[in-house]
């Protein structure tokens, strides 16, 4: 759903969005096999710890390409990872903690900052697992591959320690992305971006009429997502990308309905980063400052003045009463 580009005449993806505004954008894939993969270089079943090596196999593969101009062209890259981390978490504490995760993370947007220019690249915040335990079926996929895909979340039992365990690393790793791409360390450059992408972090089972999980949302292992869960999930990673860091909508409400899509403004012509969802303050020759500081400039003032004329009349009071006392001995002195 993030780079694939098979239409279906109820389904969409992110790449066809695109195509609506530049026909002309490369690297989506097109079917099943490597020479239609493109510029996706996905590998059912990866970890974390794999995507530096896929970033390297993507960076060699646009490079290869005749019709990609790599220093000129931009280039958006979307990275979504973690699910098999988090689903054999139980299995391998140490590989796959929280710390492994942005360790690997953070490997991979080094590569891409050193090495890719003119470069957009949207990290999809890991989703809630839990909920997939309501995710049920009676096919023989759910009810046998389910849980062998993701032991470590659909295990454990109702209140469990290692449900809470999960739960818990779950929302770190959510925790040490944020930090990662918050951190300021891919700000240096004007012609590369990371952003996260949280339409995941709050994750919302999709309910069907009756308030029942609704299975057609995912494929019939009751694990991966249906074709038309992708292209919900593809709706929202739009929407995202069009909204300011700090005002992106942490959940997915499930609607499959394309009247829900944002559509750039002419305010907005862009896709958001860090850089331009908050306006920059230009500086003023004028010699004017800011209303907060004319405040603050003005209590101090109150302060320093309140201060003074305190010192002042203390002074005063302090030498006359010198004065009187001089005086009275003065007149003590004469009567004697």
């Amino acid at each position: 759903w993030v780079i694939c580009a098979e239409t279906h005449y109820f389904l969409f993806y992110t790449s066809d969005i695109l195509r609506k505004f530049n026909p002309d954008i490369k690297g989506a894939s097109k079917g099943i096999g490597k020479r239609q993969t493109g510029f996706n270089m996905a590998v059912s079943g990866a970890k974390m710890a794999e995507i530096p090596q896929q970033i390297h196999n993507l960076i060699i593969t646009m490079k290869n390409d005749s019709t990609v101009n790599f220093q000129n062209d931009w280039k958006l890259v979307t990275l979504f990872i973690g699910g098999n981390d988090l689903c054999q978490y139980c299995n391998d504490r140490v590989t796959l903690s929280p710390q492994n995760y942005s360790h690997h993370m953070r490997m991979s947007l080094d590569i891409l900052y050193k090495e890719v220019p003119r470069a957009i690249v949207n990290v999809l915040e890991i989703l809630e697992i839990e909920g997939l335990r309501r995710i049920k079926s009676d096919s023989l996929g759910c009810n046998l591959i389910q849980k062998q895909v993701c032991p470590c979340f659909l295990l454990p039992g109702e209140d469990s320690p290692e449900l809470a365990e999960i739960k818990r690393i779950n929302r770190d790793v959510q925790i040490e992305t944020e930090k990662l791409v918050y951190g300021g360390n891919y700000d240096g450059r004007e012609d590369f971006a990371v952003v996260l992408q949280p339409f995941f972090k709050n994750t919302i089972v999709p309910l069907d009429t009756d308030g029942r999980p609704d299975s057609t949302y995912f494929s019939k292992d009751c694990f991966h997502f249906s074709e038309r869960g992708h292209a919900d999930m593809a709706t929202a990673l739009w929407n995202n990308m069009l909204e300011p860091v700090g005002q992106k909508q942490t959940y997915n409400n499930f609607t499959n309905a394309r009247n829900n899509l944002k559509c750039p403004t002419e305010e907005h012509p862009y896709i958001f980063t860090k850089g331009n969802s908050f306006p920059t303050t230009a500086s003023d020759c004028s010699g004017s400052v800011p209303a907060w500081l004319a405040a603050v400039l003005a209590i101090v003032g109150l302060l320093i003045g309140w201060v003074i004329t305190w010192t002042v009349f203390f002074c005063r009071d302090k030498t006359s009463k010198r004065k009187m006392m001089t005086s009275s001995l003065g007149m003590k002195e004469t009567t004697f």
